[in-house]
């Protein structure tokens, strides 16, 4: 007599990959059903699904078991249990439903399970599915690590242009593909070839995608800023040495990359008069200024700059370009640079960068002293504790003092580091630098680099009765009296006292407005 259960026979394979497993799916299906006509086991249905059961969501699964607790059937058949689940989410639903008697068996080969079954034995199957899972993982990381140690790609899809050599356990050029990716990068780094153009190369080769078609600029530009082909791994943020046949040289790559910095600057599309000034300055009411051609009483045809009126009426007359640009000439010289000063200046930056970098060096190591100290004392106390020669609280307490004490020192030998010379040697070259520029004479004629400039070292630009007018930056607003200093000095030594007397206040990255460096050793808080 057959049982009075309907069973859905569950069959699952661990990839979705339609290539892989099939037989193992056909090979299931077979033997359970010569074991459910053994068993006189009624199948109501058969069930099959393309998923891992590492991560739960498998919609066919879930699907089963809502067709469970609507009585379409009460029993499971599978090959072993861990068909059914590998995760503790899906265990969890199947063992409940077990429990409560919506399913009242699953039937395997060589177990059956019914509700009684629910809470020991099948958490002893499940945990051994989940374990499984678990150590396979584990197992498959640590040999992906040791494989990229010795230099062997760890698996997973090949990298376009090579191929895997089992002989050899790595990654080896293809034949026929890596030719073909060679040429892109030399003819990418010619300038003369974008993205679009090398992926057409490339289809009419024969390298396409799966499905046909000419790769992406996505893929193109990612194969070529991919530093594989120079022979250096990157795996989940760190860089491991490939001991393979690079693709391309180094030198090439870097010309690839630099062609790539060049395509992937914003191009000026719009189209017509270059007016450098517009959207720089502000009319005395409100509003920006903007420019148009326009002829003289005289004839000839000359550029202006008026205010737009988009804050309402305005009776501010026009101003001639040339009248703009020799202004904020005239309002940018008193901080211009010679290239004598200039010298001068980047030779005390060197030197006070030089003194802060060895003055530095002994706070570190005062602040690394410190810690190990500390670290020493909580060493002692935990001891002290652990052979019960201090009670609990009192060990809590000291260990909580500790602690703290040591945080707060970590951090400051954390400031101590990122306030090495770098901190504000680089931002003191920029603006030397750029007081360099300002005192050659090409500069006068350059309009777009007098706005560059306006922008950059001015703040609140404001044009009001054909008067332009604007303050410097912070970060510049000390150059006029430091330059009169070093300027009016009558000997080398003042002049040295004059400059490494003067403290700059600029912006730290945190946004504060402290003396982060000068021209002598200042750092962020010292």
């Amino acid at each position: 007599m057959k049982s009075s259960k309907k069973y859905f026979l569950y069959v699952r394979k661990s990839t979705d990959d339609s290539e892989h497993q099939v037989m193992s799916l056909d090979s299931q299906i077979n033997e359970l059903r010569a074991f459910a006509a053994r068993e006189d086991i009624v199948i109501r249905e058969i069930i099959e699904e393309s998923k891992t059961a590492k991560q739960p969501g498998r919609p066919r699964f879930n699907e089963m078991l809502n067709r469970i607790e609507a009585g379409e059937a009460n029993g499971l058949l599978c090959w072993d249990v861990d068909r059914l689940y590998r995760n503790p989410i899906d265990e969890g639903r199947v063992r409940w439903l077990l429990q409560k008697g919506g399913i009242a068996s699953i039937r395997t080969p060589t177990r059956e399970f019914l509700p009684d079954d629910a809470g020991l034995l099948m958490g002893v199957e499940g945990g051994r599915a989940a374990d499984y899972i678990i150590r396979l993982a584990r197992n498959v990381q640590r040999g992906r690590r040791e494989k990229l140690r010795r230099g062997e790609w760890p698996g997973g899809q090949k990298p376009l242009g090579y191929i895997y050599d089992h002989r050899l356990r790595n990654i080896v050029p293809d034949p026929k593909r890596a030719p073909l990716l060679q040429k892109a990068f030399e003819d990418f780094a010619t300038g003369r070839f974008g993205l679009s153009a090398i992926a057409d190369r490339l289809f009419a080769h024969g390298v396409v995608t799966r499905g046909g078609r000419p790769l992406s600029k996505h893929a193109v530009g990612a194969f070529l800023t991919n530093r594989l082909y120079i022979g250096v791994m990157e795996w989940k943020g760190e860089v491991y040495e490939g001991k393979y046949k690079p693709l391309v040289t180094i030198e090439l790559f870097d010309h690839v990359q630099r062609a790539l910095r060049v395509r992937s600057k914003p191009r000026n599309t719009r189209k017509g008069h270059n007016f450098p000034f517009c959207g720089l300055f502000r009319c005395s009411c409100g509003s920006m200024m903007t420019a148009q051609w326009a002829r003289g009483r005289h004839g000839g045809l000359y550029r202006y700059y008026r205010c737009t009126r988009k804050a309402g009426a305005c009776s501010e007359p026009y101003i001639q370009e040339n009248r703009v640009s020799q202004s904020c000439l005239e309002l940018l010289k008193p901080i211009a640079l010679t290239s004598e000063e200039a010298r001068t200046v980047h030779a005390l930056i060197d030197e006070a960068a030089l003194e802060d970098s060895r003055s530095l060096d002994t706070e570190i190591k005062a602040a690394q002293e410190k810690l190990s100290a500390l670290q020493a004392k909580l060493d002692r106390l935990t001891r002290g504790y652990l052979d019960e020669v201090i009670d609990e609280d009192s060990y809590r307490r000291a260990k909580e003092e500790l602690v703290t004490e040591k945080t707060a020192q970590k951090r400051e030998k954390e400031r101590l580091s990122k306030s090495r010379s770098s901190y504000w040697i680089e931002p003191s070259r920029e603006v030397v630098n750029t007081l360099e520029t300002l005192g050659k004479t090409e500069t006068a004629n350059n309009l777009p680099e007098i706005a560059r400039l306006v922008q950059k070292i001015g703040t609140n630009p404001l044009i009001s009765r054909k008067t332009v007018t604007f303050s410097f930056v912070p970060l510049y607003d000390f150059v006029p009296s430091l330059l009169a200093s070093l300027r009016l000095a009558p000997t080398p030594s003042t002049k040295r006292r004059a400059v490494t007397n003067r403290k700059v206040q600029i912006g730290d990255p945190t946004g504060n407005r402290t003396p982060i460096w000068s021209l002598r050793s200042s750092r962020p808080d010292r």
